[in-house]
């Protein structure tokens, strides 16, 4: 069974842009990147994840096509967003996404 069928439209993908207030200071805004269908859910409990000798924790886990997702965006549906922790492509074989995420609150 493919995991596309499962895929939801309407998730969009916001990444940071940094830029500069009038005092001088540095300010960090998220702006709409693009749009994607996918497949969000929750993992069980408090799942540790590890990568690069870096742990990080994450809460869901989102599937979808390959697309330009970067750790450090934000996926958002409604009004819920989150933050993306890791992106895996499954064995290198560009036919989906795995996406760690951890729900901003």
């Amino acid at each position: 069974m493919r995991i596309e069928r499962f895929y939801e439209p309407g998730w969009t993908v916001y990444r940071k842009t940094v830029g500069q207030d009038a005092a001088g200071g540095m300010t960090e805004t998220y702006s709409t990147h693009l749009a994607v269908d996918g497949r969000m859910r929750p993992l069980t409990g408090s799942m540790r994840l590890s990568a690069d000798k870096e742990t990080y924790f994450g809460d869901h886990r989102f599937y979808c096509d390959p697309a330009d997702i970067l750790e450090g965006d934000q996926l958002g549906k409604n009004t819920e967003r989150y933050d993306v922790k890791h992106v895996s492509n499954m064995m290198h074989f560009d036919k989906f996404l795995q996406i760690d995420c951890e729900l901003t609150r």
